[in-house]
C-alpha cells in the first residue's frame, strides 16, 4: 500500500494475522467468481477484519478448558451435569468420528483439547420434595439435562484448538453472507415461475379479470430486475457488510446460571449469583440450533474401532 493509502487509513488492517487467506475464504464461500470483479481483495479487508477478530475474540471466550472424566463427573458440578451418568462420559467420546480422526492424526499423544458443544433441554416432571420433616409427592420440578455430545476443532494444544474455533466461528459468519444471496437467488426463481403463471393466466383471461393480472405482472416484473440487480457481483459487498460489519447480531454467546442439584433438577428459589449456581454458555447463531459449548481437555481416552462399540451395544441389547 502507498503513501496515499496510509495517509487515508486504506492499510489499517493489514497487520491482522491471517486476513488475506479470510478474505479469500470467506469469498470462496459466497461466489468464487467475486475474486475476479473489481476492487478484490480490497473492499472486502473491512467487513472480513471486523468478523475475524469477533470470531477470535468468541472463541477466547468460551469458558474452559474443563478437564472430562470420570473423577470430573463425580467432582465437578458442572461436568456432573452436561451428563446422564458416569459411564456416557466416556461413551459419548467414543462414539466422535472427530476422536477417532483426531488419534489417527496425532497417534503419539493421549492428550487433547477440544471444542464441546451439547443441546440443552428442560423438561417437567412430578417428583418428590423434603419440606423440612415432610416429603412431598406430585411436586412439579424442571429437570435440566443435554444430548448430542460433539466434539469439534480438536487438537493436541489449548491455543490450536481455540484457533480452529475461531476459524470454524468465522466460516459460520460467510456462511450467513451466502445465506442471504441464496435467498434472493429462490426469491428471483420464485418470482419467475410467477410471472410465467401470469403470462399463462393472461392468455385465457377475460376483459373483467384482465387489469388485475396485468398489474400483478408489472410487479412482479419489477421486482425480477430489482432482485437481478442486487445478485449482480459488483452488488455483492452490501451483503459482505451487512453480515461481517455487525457479526454480534448474527453470532454470540449467552450465559445462563442456573441453579442445578445432582439430579439435574432446577431450584428456581436459588441464588444465580452464588458459589452453586453453574453458568451454560449457549452459542446462538452457529447453526439453525443453539448448542451449549465449552473448551474440553481430556487424556488416555480408550479408542474402540467401530466393530467393538458395535458388538458391546448388541450384547447391551440381549441382556
Amino acid at each position: 500500500m502507498g503513501i496515499l493509502g496510509r495517509l487515508f487509513g486504506h492499510d489499517r488492517n493489514e497487520d491482522i494475522p491471517g486476513l488475506l487467506p479470510a478474505i479469500e475464504r470467506a469469498v470462496s464461500t459466497v461466489e468464487p467468481l467475486l475474486k475476479q470483479t473489481g476492487g478484490y481483495p480490497e473492499i472486502y479487508r473491512k467487513p472480513v477484519a471486523t468478523a475475524l477478530e469477533y470470531a477470535r475474540s468468541l472463541a477466547a471466550s468460551i469458558p474452559g478448558p474443563v478437564e472430562i472424566n470420570r473423577e470430573s463427573y463425580a467432582s465437578d458440578p458442572f461436568v456432573h451435569s452436561l451428563f446422564p451418568s458416569v459411564d456416557y462420559v466416556q461413551d459419548a467420546f467414543l462414539a466422535s468420528r472427530a476422536l477417532q480422526d483426531h488419534y489417527r492424526e496425532y497417534s503419539s499423544t493421549d492428550k487433547l483439547y477440544a471444542l464441546m458443544g451439547m443441546r440443552r433441554f428442560e423438561k417437567t416432571v412430578a417428583g418428590i420434595e423434603l419440606s423440612g420433616q415432610t416429603i412431598q409427592r406430585d411436586v412439579i420440578q424442571n429437570v435440566v439435562y443435554f444430548t448430542s455430545h460433539t466434539l469439534e476443532d480438536l487438537a493436541p494444544s489449548e491455543n490450536q484448538s481455540r484457533d480452529q474455533a475461531a476459524w470454524s466461528l468465522f466460516d459460520s459468519l460467510a456462511g450467513k453472507v451466502r445465506k442471504r444471496v441464496d435467498t434472493r437467488k429462490r426469491d428471483k426463481h420464485s418470482q419467475l415461475q410467477q410471472k410465467d403463471s401470469l403470462i399463462a393466466r393472461l392468455r385465457t383471461a377475460d376483459a373483467q379479470t384482465r387489469p388485475a393480472l396485468e398489474e400483478e405482472l408489472s410487479k412482479t416484473i419489477t421486482g425480477i430486475q430489482s432482485i437481478t440487480s442486487l445478485l449482480e457481483l459488483r452488488n455483492y459487498i452490501e451483503d459482505f457488510e451487512a453480515v461481517l460489519l455487525n457479526p454480534e447480531k448474527h453470532l454470540r454467546l449467552n450465559r445462563i446460571p442456573m441453579v442445578l442439584d445432582r439430579m439435574g433438577i432446577r431450584q428456581d428459589s436459588g441464588d444465580t449469583s452464588g458459589e452453586g449456581a453453574i453458568t451454560f454458555n449457549e452459542l446462538v447463531g452457529f447453526d439453525r440450533r443453539d448448542w451449549t459449548v465449552t473448551m474440553v481437555y481430556c487424556s488416555n481416552i480408550p479408542i474402540q474401532s467401530f466393530a467393538t462399540r458395535l458388538d458391546k451395544a448388541c450384547r447391551e441389547l440381549a441382556i
